[in-house]
């Protein structure tokens, strides 16, 4: 598609202008929402720094590890110039338990409740992904596999051009806009505003599991599934000992 748009002179990746665009619906989705939650601002604002950072640093190692064969084979090359590390991709789950690590140790340290803070930046996490998930159609990552009706990139950063593929971007983009008002509408019923986090999971582990089927770069992970499989996997079967036992406690 087009990965990059001029503007004054200057080449601008569409990637990271879609993320920041992302990123700015997000804090004022979570600002407007805070009227009801009432946190105090200069928390919402330090969560919000420091999960990005968290993001950052999650999703990087995440990636990392992925590629960690081919680090150990070529371990001379990169030790020459470490910055190849800072080069590549990024997995989106080392971002989310990243930000979601970060946000839970600022909570604790600081004696935030932890349950109010997750309820009121949970939204806020599919609004950010989908606009990231624009950003990888326009970019030409993350692609689908070969479908003849498919999108065909001509100046693609990493999917191959001239070949019809899948935009499983845009279908991700489409499923985590419908968790995004899914979420909105349940939280008002929900008795307890903390099992919104729990339901983001859920939903977005279980759609990202079947989505990876019809990825179509190369499998990311060991066992005929990809890393995020294995992940959204594990995900869905500790919420599942969770909930059990919580249903127990509750019941029991």
């Amino acid at each position: 598609m087009y990965p990059y748009i001029m503007a004054g002179g200057y080449s601008l990746p569409v990637y990271w202008l879609t993320a920041l665009l992302g990123l700015s619906f997000a804090a004022w989705l979570t600002f407007i929402r805070n009227r009801v939650y009432q946190l105090p601002r200069d928390d919402v604002l330090h969560i919000g720094v420091l999960a990005i950072v968290g993001a950052v640093i999650g999703s990087k190692l995440l990636y990392l590890l992925t590629v960690l064969p081919w680090l150990v084979a070529n371990a001379k090359l990169w030790l020459s110039a470490p910055e190849m590390l800072l080069s590549g991709g990024a997995v989106f789950y080392g971002g989310l338990y990243g930000a979601l690590l970060a946000a839970w140790l600022y909570c604790r340290k600081y004696r935030v409740d932890i349950a109010g803070a997750a309820a009121l930046y949970t939204p806020a996490l599919p609004l950010f992904h989908l606009f990231g998930r624009l950003g990888c159609f326009f970019t030409g990552c993350c692609w689908g596999v070969e479908w003849r009706h498919g999108v065909v990139y001509q100046e693609a950063l990493a999917a191959p051009n001239g070949v019809p593929l899948l935009p499983v971007q845009l279908i991700e983009a489409g499923m985590l806009l419908l968790i995004f008002f899914f979420l909105l509408l349940t939280e008002a019923r929900l008795r307890e505003k903390q099992l919104l986090l729990p339901l983001y999971l859920a939903l977005y582990s279980a759609g990202r599991f079947i989505l990876e089927f019809f990825r179509g770069d190369e499998l990311r992970g060991i066992f005929l599934l990809s890393t995020s499989q294995w992940i959204a996997a594990a995900t869905l079967a500790l919420l599942s000992v969770w909930y059990f036992r919580k249903s127990r406690r509750r019941y029991g």
